[in-house]
């Protein structure tokens, strides 16, 4: 692809890569301290990314301190010491007094009590209903009633560009062109990878944009062969998130010889997310039993399951376990910066602060804690230093990757790419399978290398799938045993 083809647009002060809770955050407080933000986003700027399918931010550390250590126990234990304690320990910290900065964005939080030794302790609560999206509108709206960042949607970053080790700005694809948005300094807040598997409860952008990015910038990234599979996500005849207290209110798993398979676990179906998400990989089918369910409870706490139930009376919830989040990703830092100068990283494009395994409910605190310091700490750096010629040859070097009309294949199917991680790559792994789909995944590579970058949003993301399913693939090659959400069958 040739650089007169491209088209070069304003230079922004702190340019944000995503629209979830992480990137609006950041670009908040980054117009805060008074620069001219800019956020790219895939889809809708708070309509799209992982923020928007999240059920809650209620399970992050009370103040308290009896049940703030109860809370960094319960945190460090699902890491299985693979989490780095400095930013583990600035969430615990944290957490709470991030929750209620919140609430100045008029988000629909609660107050919920705890009873302690000491009396009852009032904390924060999920939004009700339950629904990302009711957090991620509400951002949205502050942005653009009480900034003046310019978001730029349906736009696709893919490359980032960075001459002497600093950041220069990103390339993308809007409207099928490729755009140069060039940057004193860049958060990059698009995590998450689910579409690389054939069972996701991502949304459909979410195709490991971050990661692939980070890679091919030189960055290393740490913790992929992490991957949590969340068990509480009815398939059909609709698709939705199941709230996991119902199973304390009289709801249970069935297969589809009606047997209850958590009845001989502990916890039951409140098991462990990795546990539970195996067991029910294990069975032929999997449905939801709400018949013996507190219907009172359902109504007022999950409303869009009872609906549900309702309209199909003669149709079973069917569960199965999806691609839900990467708990890998570019090492957190307490400042979110990253090896490359004026580029940060925060939200689920990092990996460390949650390591083997992720505590449920935590992910929208993070987001929020590390979102606020990445636009900060982005806004506090000057403008960057640019050699003209330098910048030209990185970006003729990065479109030359790209490709052009020299290119004439066809582009490799996108679903075998999701099947073959699904076989081999998802809940239960061995070496044998890994191995051949590394060999699969190389081929993959080659493939697009020939293939014509058109749609170029097709090729883009592909490309960006096939990097980081094989980088998926070699940390699970490199860990031959088991560990938290990466279960290797011997």
């Amino acid at each position: 692809m040739d650089i007169t083809q491209m088209v070069w647009a304003e230079k922004s002060e702190v340019l944000v890569i995503g629209g979830g809770l992480a990137g609006m955050y950041a670009a908040i407080e980054a117009h805060r301290a008074g620069r001219k933000v800019r956020i790219l986003s895939k889809g809708k700027v708070g309509g799209s990314g992982s923020s928007l399918v999240s059920m809650s931010v209620h399970r992050f550390a009370p103040k308290e301190p009896g049940l703030q250590e109860d809370y960094r126990r319960r945190f460090l234990a699902s890491g299985e010491g693979e989490q780095d304690l400095r930013v583990a320990e600035m969430l615990i910290q944290q957490g709470a007094d991030t929750v209620e900065a919140l609430r100045e964005f008029g988000l629909p939080l609660e107050y919920r009590g705890i009873e302690t030794p000491s009396g009852t302790y009032h904390y924060l609560a999920c939004c009700k209903p339950k629904r990302g999206r009711l957090l991620t509108r509400e951002l949205r709206d502050y942005l653009l009633a009480n900034t003046d960042a310019v978001l730029d949607e349906d736009v696709m970053a893919f490359d980032l560009v960075k001459a002497s080790g600093s950041i220069l700005g990103v390339l993308a694809e809007r409207d099928g062109r490729v755009v140069y948005y060039p940057a004193d300094a860049v958060v990059l807040a698009a995590g998450g990878a689910g579409n690389i598997y054939r069972y996701t409860s991502n949304t459909t952008d979410l195709t490991g944009d971050g990661y692939a990015m980070a890679l091919r910038a030189g960055l290393r990234l740490v913790g992929m062969e992490f991957v949590q599979f969340y068990p509480y996500r009815i398939c059909t005849p609709r698709r939705a998130d199941i709230f996991p207290d119902v199973f304390s209110h009289g709801a249970v798993f069935r297969n589809e010889k009606g047997e209850r398979f958590m009845e001989s676990y502990p916890m039951k179906e409140l098991e462990n997310r990795d546990v539970l998400a195996r067991a029910l990989y294990r069975q032929k089918r999997v449905y939801l039993d709400l018949t013996a369910c507190d219907w009172a409870y359902l109504e007022r706490e999950c409303p869009n399951i009872a609906d549900m139930a309702r309209k199909f009376l003669d149709q079973p919830l069917e569960v199965r376990p999806m691609a839900h989040f990467f708990m890998g990703g570019i090492p957190l830092e307490p400042d979110c910066s990253t090896a490359i100068k004026g580029l940060f990283a925060c939200g689920e494009v990092t990996g460390g602060l949650h390591g083997a395994n992720r505590l449920s409910g935590s992910a929208l605190t993070e987001a929020a804690l590390f979102g606020r310091i990445a636009g900060r700490e982005a806004a506090a750096g000057g403008p960057c230093l640019r050699d003209a010629g330098a910048e030209r040859a990185e970006l003729e070097k990065l479109l030359a990757l790209v490709g052009g009309v020299d290119r004439t294949g066809e582009l490799p199917e996108r679903q075998t790419l999701r099947e073959n991680m699904w076989a081999a790559a998802s809940v239960e792994r061995n070496m044998e399978d890994l191995r051949r789909l590394h060999a699969f995944l190389e081929e993959m590579e080659a493939q697009l290398d020939r293939a014509a970058p058109q749609p170029l949003r097709q090729w883009l993301e592909l490309r960006n799938m096939t990097a980081v399913s094989k980088a998926v693939t070699e940390a699970a090659l490199q860990r031959p045993e088991s560990l938290g959400a990466h279960y290797i069958v011997q």
